[in-house]
């Protein structure tokens, strides 16, 4: 196998990158390109038209004062001078389930990777509470990696070639694996704010996350002790709308 690609959204000095890092490490080729600071909620965020600083840590380990989608497009179009095979997201302090995956720069980065023709993505992350036992995440990651590797060197390749995959695994006993839609997640949003003086205010998003339990989800299969796979798109297109919109825009007649 080629060059696997890392990063994540919570910062170089995260435990769960920490923790993949150094799971990997001795059995495959890394290369990693990933942000010095908390970038959680960055979503598809770049950096354009001025200067990023790259930090060359070690051979092969670059911290980019950055977001994660930067490190992607930098690490593709200048510090990787190879193929890269797969990218690997992660792994994340918290879930990624529903519509998190808007959010989240740990999916933004698979995301970014499938964009580019890279044609493994992984986005992985771990759902609980204390976020410091990695161990079981990183041996699912590993397992995870060998099947893909298996899979890409059989006739089948072509059927995954720009594959995004959005992995969350339970904290805890992994009954097994589950393959997923996503499911619906809550926003209770709150806003947060100081008193207005001189036209300036200062104010904080806060809230409480929740989610809808339907079955076959992401939220279900975690619930329930497994490793939830959900497949993702690059193609937004809502193509069930697109004859009905086609007959209601006729019917207005539009006259330029």
């Amino acid at each position: 196998m080629g060059v696997i690609l890392l990063t994540n959204d919570d910062g170089y000095d995260a435990l769960g990158f920490q923790a993949l890092y150094n799971g990997l490490k001795k059995d495959f080729n890394l290369f990693i390109s990933v942000p010095r600071n908390q970038q959680s909620g960055a979503s598809h965020s770049l950096t354009l038209r001025k200067p990023i600083r790259v930090e060359r840590h070690q051979k092969n380990f670059y911290i980019i004062d950055g977001t994660p989608t930067d490190c992607i497009l930098l690490a593709y179009h200048d510090l990787i001078k190879e193929d890269i095979d797969m990218v690997i997201s992660g792994i994340n302090h918290g879930p990624n389930m529903g519509s998190d995956v808007f959010y989240s720069g740990t999916v933004a980065a698979a995301l970014q990777a499938a964009t580019l023709g890279i044609k493994n993505a992984l986005a992985v992350s771990l759902s609980g509470e204390k976020y410091q036992d990695f161990s079981r995440a990183v041996g699912y990651v590993k397992d995870l990696i060998k099947r893909l590797v298996n899979h890409s060197n059989s006739i089948q390749t072509r059927s995954f070639e720009g594959l995004i995959l959005n992995i969350n695994i339970p904290e805890g006993i992994i009954k097994g694996e589950k393959i997923t839609r996503l499911g619906k997640r809550i926003y209770k949003d709150k806003v947060f704010r100081d008193n207005e003086k001189n036209g300036v205010m200062y104010s904080v998003i806060n809230g409480v996350l929740d989610y809808k339990l339907d079955a076959n989800t992401d939220f279900e299969a975690v619930e329930m002790g497994y490793v939830s796979i959900t497949p993702l798109k690059l193609d937004l297109t809502n193509y069930e709308a697109i004859e009905e919109i086609k007959r209601w825009l006729l019917e207005m007649h539009f006259t330029p």
